[in-house]
C-alpha cells in the first residue's frame, strides 16, 4: 500500500513538472524581414506589430524584426523566395516587388498618377482591390495580413532641378525593376536602369547612376540626401505596403493565435499608415534642411508628365488583366467620390442671404 502511495506522489510530481515546463516554454519566434533601414515607417510598423503580437498572445509568440533584408543579404527577390519557402516567416512587401517576382497582376497598384491622394489609395486598399490582392497572395503560398503605406514615390537626382519631361533627358535613374517603371521613365526620356535597393546608395555615391525614385521616408531613412541634391515632389506613383506571412506557418497556428496575429496586424497597419502620412508631410522640409533643393510641381506641370506616360496603361493591361484594370479605375473613382462627399448626417452650410 505504501508503495502505491509513493508511486502516486511521484506521478503527481512528474505531472506538475510537465505542466510547469509547458507554462515556461520558450515563446515561438517569428522572423519579420523588410528592406528599409531601422526607424523607417516599415521598421516602426514592424516593431509595433511585434509589440502587439506579444501582448495579444501573452508572450507565446515573439516577433523579431530584421531591417535592410539582412536575412537575404539585401536582396528583395531572395527575401520573397525565402518567405514562400518558409525560411523567412514574414515580410513587408511592396506591390512593386510582388509584381516583379511573384505575380504581374500586382502592377495594377503601381500605375503612374493613379491615386489623387493617400486617403484614396488607402480606401482602395481596404476595398475589393485589397481583397483581390490577398487572394493572389494565397495562390502563391502567402497570407496577406493588411495593407499599409510606403507612400508616394518622388524623384531625386544629382544633376539639376526637374520641372518638365525634357529635364529628364540624359539622366540615369535607378527605378523599380518592373517593365511598368522602366517604360514610364523611357517615355519621359530618361535613361532607366534597375538594381537592388541595397546597392542604390553606393551606386549614387560612385556616380554609377545619377538619380532614383522612392518615397521621402525612404530617401530620409536611407540618407540619400547625402548623395543627392535635387528632390522633385511629383507624386507619380503610390506605393502600398503588404504585411505578409508564410501560409504554412499561419495555417499551423491555433485559431486563437491566428486571431491574435490578425488583430495585431490590423492595428499595426493603421499605426504604420499614420506614421507614413505624418512623415510625408514633414519630410520635404526636413530634407531641405539637410541640403536638398525641393521642387514642388504644380498641377499644370504634372499634367505634362502624366500625358506622356498614358501609353503605359495600355502596355501593361494584358499582364494585369482588363477586368482588374477596370475594377481598379472604378474603385479609385468611387473612393475619390466618397471622400469628396459631405459626412453622412452632416449639414450643408447655410447659404448666405444676399
Amino acid at each position: 500500500m505504501r508503495g502505491k502511495n509513493v508511486l502516486r506522489v511521484v506521478s503527481m510530481a512528474l505531472a506538475v513538472l510537465f505542466l510547469a515546463g509547458g507554462a515556461f516554454a520558450a515563446p515561438k519566434t517569428i522572423r519579420l524581414s523588410h528592406v528599409t533601414a531601422k526607424d523607417s515607417p516599415w521598421d516602426k510598423g514592424a516593431h509595433k506589430f511585434a509589440e502587439l503580437v506579444a501582448k495579444n498572445t501573452s508572450g507565446r509568440i515573439e516577433v523579431k524584426v530584421f531591417p535592410q533584408s539582412q536575412l537575404a543579404n539585401g536582396s528583395q527577390k531572395a527575401e520573397l523566395e525565402m518567405l514562400q519557402s518558409g525560411v523567412i516567416d514574414m515580410t513587408w512587401d511592396s506591390p512593386i516587388i510582388l509584381a516583379l517576382f511573384l505575380d504581374k497582376r500586382f502592377d495594377v497598384f503601381n500605375l503612374p498618377w493613379l491615386y489623387p491622394s493617400m486617403e484614396v489609395a488607402n480606401r482602395v486598399a481596404d476595398g475589393p482591390m485589397g481583397a483581390l490582392a490577398m487572394k493572389w497572395l494565397e495562390e502563391k503560398g502567402i497570407v496577406g495580413l493588411g495593407i499599409g503605406v510606403n507612400g508616394f514615390r518622388e524623384l531625386t537626382n544629382s544633376k539639376h532641378p526637374i520641372t518638365t519631361p525634357d529635364d529628364m533627358k540624359g539622366i540615369k535613374f535607378r527605378v523599380a525593376g518592373s517593365k511598368l517603371y522602366l517604360e514610364t521613365f523611357k517615355l519621359l526620356g530618361a535613361n532607366a536602369v534597375t538594381m537592388s535597393f541595397g546597392e542604390v546608395f553606393t551606386s549614387l555615391q560612385q556616380g554609377v547612376i545619377d538619380g532614383q525614385e522612392n518615397p521621402t521616408a525612404i530617401i530620409d531613412s536611407s540618407k540619400l540626401y547625402e548623395v543627392q541634391k535635387y528632390l522633385t515632389m511629383w507624386h507619380y506613383s503610390f506605393d502600398p505596403l503588404v504585411l505578409c506571412i508564410n501560409k504554412k506557418l499561419f495555417d499551423s497556428l491555433s485559431p486563437a493565435d491566428q486571431k491574435a496575429i490578425r488583430a495585431a496586424a490590423k492595428d499595426a497597419v493603421a499605426y504604420e499608415r499614420t506614421v507614413s502620412a505624418e512623415e510625408e508631410k514633414r519630410l520635404p522640409e526636413e530634407l531641405k534642411k539637410k541640403g536638398m533643393q525641393v521642387n514642388n510641381l504644380s498641377p499644370a506641370q504634372i499634367v505634362a508628365f502624366r500625358e506622356k506616360v498614358q501609353p503605359v496603361y495600355t502596355m501593361v493591361q494584358e499582364a494585369i488583366g482588363a477586368d482588374n484594370m477596370k475594377l481598379m479605375l472604378a474603385e479609385v473613382a468611387k473612393a475619390e467620390k466618397a471622400l469628396a462627399a459631405p459626412a453622412k448626417g452632416g449639414k450643408k452650410p447655410a447659404s448666405k442671404k444676399k
